[in-house]
Formats: C-alpha cells, structure tokens, sequence
C-alpha cells in the first residue's frame, strides 16, 4: 500500500461520514440539546436527561449533548438534573416525528462542587461501561500538596497501578508498562514529551483543565497505538457569559488565565513562566534556566448543529548556560532549547439529532535543538536536533438511532515526520529522518442487553506503512449489576504500538524520550489486557473499586546501549514479558472531606535472551492515602502519604582489577572495575514520603486571593535514588544518592 495522497484521505473521511449519514433514521419523535452551566455556559456531561414516569431516558456526554430517541406521540415532562444544579423540568408535546431540540442552562446552587462530580461518577456507573477508569476532579488537582505547582502526572502516580520511579521525574510506568506505552491527549492532540525542567514537571498548566480522565487498561477502540494506558486532557471552553481572570504566584512560577465571550462563541486564554532568570538578571549570578507555556482556545458556534474550535500549546525549555575556559579548564557555552508545539482545529455537526459527529485537524511538533561550544586551546562545535511532527485527522460519528445501542465509528491518519541529526565542528556524524504514516478505522457498540447487564464491543483495524503491516484489535467490556449500588466489570482486547523511545532500562534518569518509529525489521509491540474488578457504591458517598488483572508484552524494544545508532539494525533488544496484580481503592469525592486510599500489588516481568528479571519499576507493594479537608469556610488542609517498597537494581558485591600490557610503552597497565550481579537482583529500601498543604481562601485588593503553604517530606526522609560504587576509596565506597528532603513552599491564587 503505497502511502495516502491527501485527495485520499479526503475521500477516506467522506465514506466514513457517507456510512454515518446512510444509518436509517426511525420515524418516531426525539428530543436532544445541550446542558450548561447558566453562569459560564461551559458544558455540564453526565448530565442525567429523563422524560417522568417512563422508561425513556439519556446521560449527557462530555460535550453535554444528549438525545432521547425513538419517543412515542404523547405530553411528557422532560427532566434534566445534576447535583450541585437545580433541576430544570418543561412539559412538552411530541408527535408527528418531531425532533425537538432544547438546550437547557442549569443554575448551580449552594451545593459542595464535589457533589457534582459524585453525581456524573453515579450517572456514568449506573449507565456506561468502564474498566480500569477514574476520573479526577478541578479540586484534587489544586488542593493536593506538591512541589510549588500543582501537578497532572504527580497526582496520577497516587493513584492504584501507577508507578513513579524517583522524586525527579513525573514519568508514569503504568500497570508494568513504560511512559512511552502511555497516550497522552491535551484536547484530543498527542503530546510527545509533556514535561517541563527535564521531567520533573508536567507541561500541564491546571488552571485551564476542565476534565481529566484516566484509563490504566481495557480502554476502547477509538483509542489506539500505545499498549499500557490513556490520559486524556480537556482544556475548558471560556466563560461565554462574563469575563473573569485566574492566576498565581508559586516559588516556581508565576501564571494568569483570562476568559470571557467573544461574539459567536467564547474564549481563554492561559499562561504560565519561570522567573528565577528574571530576578537574578544584572547581578553577577545569571540564573540560566526558564520554561513558558502558554494554552488559547476559542469557539464559535454558527448554530446549534455546527460548532468550530481553535486549540493550541506552545510551550519551552531554555537553558542558556556558559562558562570560560583556561588552559586547564575547557570552556562551555551551551544553548538548548525543547519544547511542544500543538494545535487543533474541531467541527462538532449534528447531522441528526441522533447523529453526532466530530472531526479533528491536529498538530503536534517536539523540537529538542541543543548547540554547545567547547572552547581550551581550539574550538568545537556541537549541535544536536531533533524534531518529531505529526499530522494527523479523525472523524467520529456517534449513532444513538438503534433502541438500547450506542454506536461510534470513525477513522484517523497520522503523517508522522522523525528527524535527527548530530553534528561536530560542522561534519555531520549521523542524519536520520522517517516519515512513516499510520492508518485506522474502528467501529464499536455499547449495548444495553437488559437494565443489569452492558456490554461494550469494538474492533481496530490498523495500517502501518513501515513494513505495510496490518492489525486487528479486537477489544471487549461487561459490566453486570448484581444489585443497583453494586456491578462486575471484565475487559479483555489487544493492543499495538508502532513507536518506541531511545531509553534503556539500566539508565536512573532521563531528561526527556527521544522517540523513533519502529522499522520494518521489528515487529510492531504488543500487549493483551484482561482485568476483572467490581465497583460499589456504600454509604457516606464511599466508593470502593477492585481490579485483578494480567497483561503480557511481546516485541518490546530495549535501548541497545553497545549499539550504533546510526545503524537501525542494531539499536534495540527485543524483549516479551507480563505484568500481573490487583488493584484496591476506596475514593471519597463529596463532603468536606474528600479523597482516597489506594493499594496495589504486582509483580512485572521481562525476558531478554531468554534471562527473565524483574524492571526497574516493578514495585510490589504500593498504599497511597489522599485527602482534602476544608476544616472552615474557607480553610482547606491537603495531606498525601505515599509507602512503596523497593525497587530493583543491580548489584555491584565486588571489585577487580584488570591488567594489560602496553606493548608501545611497555609497560604492565592496571585498572579496577565493578563486578556486576544478577540484573536487578537486589532492590532499594522501602520508599516513604508524607506531604501537607493549607490553603486559606480569603480577598485582598478586591479580589479572591488564596495562599497557601505546602511542606514536600515532612518527616525528612532519606528516600534512596540510586547507588554507586566509590572506588577512589580503599576500600571502595557506597554513595547513596537521596531524593528531595525537606522542602517547604509558598504560593498564592487569585481570581477576579
């Protein structure tokens, strides 16, 4: 299959909305509209739509769109309620085929905010199937205790399942797998490297988030190419009523966020940067390091059918460093410079009321450009680029014609460009590039078999150009109610995953993934998942989840470290393995009090050269306890405790000295190295960290001003990083490297 012309995929995109359009429309009455906030106008999903006293009903998506189909002639009294809103009730008259259309704006009421997400989480459990899902909410993301700035991935490590190896990175390995088996998704656009200050950070500024959703396995067939997890990021739309602004000041950055209508539509505008350089400017210490982000997104809304929305992402890294060189030290003057660039365009068109249909334009673009002169006698140059682009459309349609089924079908391409180039005093050492491209189509049915029982089923098929691969996943979900506060979930699907990063297992810390796709001569990688649990609902809005679940790898590739890179033959190790275990956790997400306590354990697996050994991130006990406490009006406490046990490494138990002689100057040559142990046969001590926070909200110059103090290791404890052998000592040393002590921050928010 030669690769797609763009008139291709045109015509592609058209036969999957042809196919949408030829569903058979019923004849019977419908009723549909949009829920939202009257005071923003954001949308309110999961939304709970119902015509009283019959068995017709509906759940508001995330665009808080609904539709109730298939209604017979008749006077109904339509119903729309969420906790936290008042419940909005019209009585209408349907016959003769009508599509009625209502759009509905609900009034929020002195209720806890966190209600509202328990109510959507009841609506969605009682009503969707969803394995392996959690959702976290505008308040944990904030309240939480963290390093100066509330965090996405930070917060996501709490949860069962995830692991974080270090302090100093906010990589997730998830469910055994890798950070780079996890799809990361800011407004529907990949994110290829979503860190800032070389991973400590995520480039996620919290402020503009308006839904978070996280999936750690069984994730459906609209989602596709990475084989552990998703983590999809919705930015909010913009108040469309009033203006109003946002922001902060933390020991780390200092960020705004404004909003407010513009005509047809709505806008925001979100912006985040490091200031150290800034203070330390014209004094005789330059600090050399800042990073910026910055979010927009508007919308117009040409008619209740068709919507338009403009997204974006620029963000960067700039570490400008210099130092001069004598004849005993080598001068340096580094500029480096990464950063994501993303970009998307959405038309949401209801072509039916019970046709819903979306199409998105994206761009994403990682830059690493690194140019470094070393300077003694002579100069040298360096210079080091990277660029990853990735073009990419969809279209979705969502069918709700057929009595008790749920269809979606849809198809994306990707036009995928890889770029790297190294360069010495201006002689290229290697120059590689790819442009392969990806190609799938998915369709999949959420069937109401009775009111107990749901099933989710779905098939991808995917195209990989890099060998002209073809793939078939198949993926499968139930959720079954014993009772109505009570259900049994399983899933079971395959996954593949057409790209991998230039990282090693043994390495202890990356600045960032250098992304390659994976050539002909590899096979594409690949996991199964299956996961069975239960979720139940108990009194004093509790919430208690259980997963068991199992997955096994086949054709993962491992950085090959003795390899040449400009050799794509020789870069990676193939590797198959597994991951088992079971997943505890017991979530609060209303009242005064809210969060969580999770437990896992697993155990993770990998074979290379048929010798099996446990990875760096195999951790086989993980608890986590959460909480939030707002303890009085406008007080709040936040608390995290985190306990995990060891991690693997190698061993180093001795030492030997290595001789050789040199026949130029002969003379007999020594030098002492490490013996090296079993891989990863002896693990770290056990990992414990203990983090608060206070926030007081309160007003200061006519605007809502909350500090807030927050305090990282309270207990100051000596959480190992790695080992290493000292061997400038008789006899040799072990140095312990620690992770972050004691660290104490200030901040404050603001709105108006």
């Amino acid at each position: 299959m030669s690769k797609l012309s763009p008139v291709g995929i045109l015509c592609l995109f058209l036969g999957v909305f042809a196919a949408g359009t030829g569903f058979p429309q019923k004849p019977n009455n419908s009723v549909s509209g949009f829920v939202r906030d009257s005071d923003s106008g954001e949308p309110l999903p999961y939304a709970n739509v119902y015509l009283q006293e019959t068995g017709y009903g509906a759940l508001a998506n995330v665009r808080g769109y609904y539709v109730i189909p298939g209604v017979p002639d008749g006077v109904y009294r339509l119903t729309i309620s969420l906790l936290g809103y008042a419940s909005w009730t019209e009585e209408i008259i349907l016959s003769a085929a009508q599509d009625l259309i209502r759009d509905v704006r609900l009034q929020s009421t002195p209720i806890e905010m966190g209600a509202v997400t328990k109510t959507a989480e009841r609506e969605r459990f009682e009503r969707e199937v969803q394995v392996s899902h959690i959702g976290l909410s505008l308040r944990q993301l904030r309240t939480l205790p963290s390093l100066a700035e509330a965090d996405v991935f930070r917060t996501v490590m709490l949860l069962p399942g995830v692991v974080g190896r270090s302090d100093f990175s906010s990589q997730l390995y998830v469910r055994g797998g890798t950070p780079d088996q996890n799809l990361v998704l800011l407004d529907c656009v990949t994110v290829y490297n979503p860190f800032h200050l070389g991973g400590v950070f995520s480039t996620f500024n919290v402020d503009a988030i308006k839904d978070l959703e996280f999936q750690s396995g069984g994730f459906p067939v609209e989602h596709g190419g990475r084989l552990s997890s998703v983590l999809s990021i919705i930015n909010r739309e913009g108040n469309s009523q009033a203006y109003h602004g946002s922001g902060g000041i933390s020991l780390l950055a200092a960020r705004a966020l404004f909003e407010g209508p513009i005509p047809g539509g709505s806008a925001l505008i979100a912006v985040r940067r490091t200031y150290f350089d800034q203070l330390f400017k014209g004094t005789d210490y330059e600090f050399p390091y800042y990073f910026y982000d910055f979010q927009g997104k508007v919308n117009f809304d040409f008619s209740h059918a068709h919507r338009v929305t403009l997204s974006g992402f620029y963000g960067d890294d700039v570490l400008d460093f210099s130092t001069e060189g004598d004849e005993e030290q080598v001068g340096v003057d580094l500029d480096w410079v990464w950063g994501n660039r993303t970009s998307s365009l959405a038309w949401r068109w209801i072509a039916r009321p019970d046709l819903f249909t979306e199409v998105h334009l994206t761009r994403s673009r990682f830059d690493n450009q690194l140019t470094s002169m070393l300077e003694t006698s002579g100069q040298a140059s360096v210079r080091l680029f990277n660029r990853i682009t990735d073009w990419s459309g969809k279209a979705d349609i969502n069918f709700f014609g057929v009595k008790n089924h749920a269809i979606k079908m849809g198809c994306v391409y990707s036009d995928l460009d890889f770029t790297y180039a190294f360069t010495l005093d201006q002689y290229p050492l290697f120059d590689y590039q790819s442009n392969p491209h990806l190609l799938a189509g998915y369709v999949q049915d959420q069937w109401s078999l009775s009111s107990s029982l749901r099933m989710n089923t779905g098939l991808r098929i995917e195209y990989y150009s890099a060998g002209q691969r073809w793939q078939y996943s198949p993926r499968l979900s139930m959720q079954y109610h014993v009772r109505p506060d009570l259900a049994l979930k399983i899933s079971a699907g395959k996954y593949f995953q057409y790209l991998a990063t230039v990282a090693s297992e043994d390495q202890n810390f990356s600045i960032m993934d250098l992304w390659l796709p994976i050539t002909s001569r590899y096979q594409p990688q690949g996991a199964d998942h299956v996961v069975l649990g239960f979720e139940w609902w108990l009194p004093y809005d509790l919430i208690l989840t259980g997963e068991g679940y199992y997955k096994s790898f086949d054709h993962l590739l491992d950085l090959n470290e003795q390899g040449s890179f400009a050799d794509t033959n020789d870069d990676f190790f193939v590797t198959r393995g597994h991951a088992r275990g079971i997943e505890w956790l017991l979530k609060k997400s209303a009242g005064k009090l809210q969060g969580w306590l999770g437990y896992s354990y697993s155990i993770t697996q990998r074979t290379r050269h048929e010798q099996t050994y446990y990875p760096k991130h195999d951790r086989r006990h993980a608890l986590y306890g959460v909480a939030n406490w707002e303890f009085s009006p406008g007080w709040v406490a936040g608390a995290v405790c985190s306990y995990g046990s060891g991690l693997p490494y190698t061993p180093v138990p001795g030492k030997y000295t290595h001789f050789e002689w040199d026949l130029d100057q002969n003379v007999l040559r020594s030098a002492l190295y490490d013996r090296i142990g079993a891989k990863n046969s002896a693990r770290y001590a056990n990992y414990f960290r203990t983090d608060v926070s206070v926030r007081r909200r309160g007003h200061l110059f006519g605007m809502e001003a909350t500090p807030y103090l927050q305090i990282i290791n309270l207990f100051n404890r000596d959480n190992v990083f790695f080992h290493f052998w000292d061997h400038d000592s008789n006899p040799s040393r072990l140095t312990t490297i620690h992770m972050f002590p004691f660290v104490p921050t200030l901040g404050v928010d603001f709105a108006f």
